[in-house]
């Protein structure tokens, strides 16, 4: 009497000749749908009006046109997220007068952010 296993035959594998490469695709995708189609990585760190990096501060990034994107920096203040390339004004949950402004490129880039009390508009 054979033991029984979890682990499926060879066999399995020639009834459903697909399925590796389809699961195989299927990680792909997942893999990249964390971040949009074009957006590349952007990072660097967060710095307030006193030249102190912001710890922990959730922060949106608004571009010309589309949808703003939210990001947080850790507690060194450091920060990464994805954006399509374009200008984005970055602005502060905690006090929305301080404003920065990221430059984002079809690349990954390294950026540190100044923030400044915005002029009123």
């Amino acid at each position: 009497m054979r033991a029984s296993t979890s682990l499926p035959d060879r066999r399995s594998a020639r009834r459903f000749p697909g399925a590796r490469a389809s699961l195989l695709l299927l990680v792909c995708a997942l893999a990249g749908a964390g971040h949009p189609a074009g957006a590349d990585g952007i990072s660097g760190r967060v710095f307030g009006p006193d030249g102190k990096a912001l710890p922990n501060a959730v922060l949106t990034a608004r571009p010309e046109k589309g949808p703003a994107v939210d990001f947080k920096t850790d507690t060194s203040g450091n920060f990464s997220v994805f954006l399509d390339p374009g200008r984005y004004v970055v602005s502060s949950r905690a006090d929305a007068s301080l404003e920065g402004v990221i430059e984002s490129y079809s690349q990954p880039v390294q950026q540190d952010v100044h923030l400044k009390r915005a002029e009123k508009r």
